[in-house]
């Protein structure tokens, strides 16, 4: 792949630019960032579309979805930056094909953290008797709420998760 096809991409590269973010030159915390970027504008997207469905009358209740989706941020953004660069750490890619399959495995493993991010958060102070729950019933009520996340987004998050991982790659191998 030439510069030539990715001009944009190569423009929003994490990379470049004199505002570039920290640790972006190393692949593997790129890989990161570029997980957390689609980890939010999945979220924002799945907002967005939940609002025209909701305005459409489609039956779905933007309010409450909106609600989830920004109680899911601070969990779901660091667990996908987590896959992100522990993906590249062990997996490091150089096709477009495997890009598009990483991004999805990635999309799905970020469900995985965020169900032991959410987990521990709500057992441990579950333990605690800070919540008034008991630990068995935070765990098992932690598993149905990443269940359900991802039973109703997974038509953003992984379509999304798979273009980021073919762009990412795209931008690398041009870089």
């Amino acid at each position: 792949m030439g510069t030539t096809d990715t001009p944009l991409l190569g423009t929003v590269s994490l990379r470049d630019g004199p505002d570039r973010i920290p640790g972006a030159d190393r692949s593997d915390i790129g890989a990161g960032y570029a997980g957390a970027i689609a980890a939010f504008v999945a979220t924002v997207l799945y907002v967005g579309l939940i609002g025209i469905g909701d305005s459409l009358g489609f039956g779905v209740d933007w309010t409450v979805n909106t609600l989830f989706a920004a109680l899911a941020l601070p969990f779901v953004v660091p667990a996908a930056f987590i896959v992100g660069v522990v993906g590249w750490r062990m997996f490091s890619l150089d096709s477009s094909a495997s890009s598009v399959v990483a991004g999805a495995v990635g999309t799905v493993a970020t469900y995985v953290v965020t169900l032991g991010l959410v987990g521990t958060l709500l057992t441990v102070t579950a333990i605690l008797s800070l919540s008034g729950a008991d630990p068995v019933s935070a765990a098992a009520f932690s598993w149905g709420l990443v269940y359900f996340a991802f039973v109703f987004t997974w038509w953003v998050t992984v379509p999304v998760g798979c273009l980021t991982g073919l762009i990412y790659v795209t931008v690398i191998a041009d870089g």
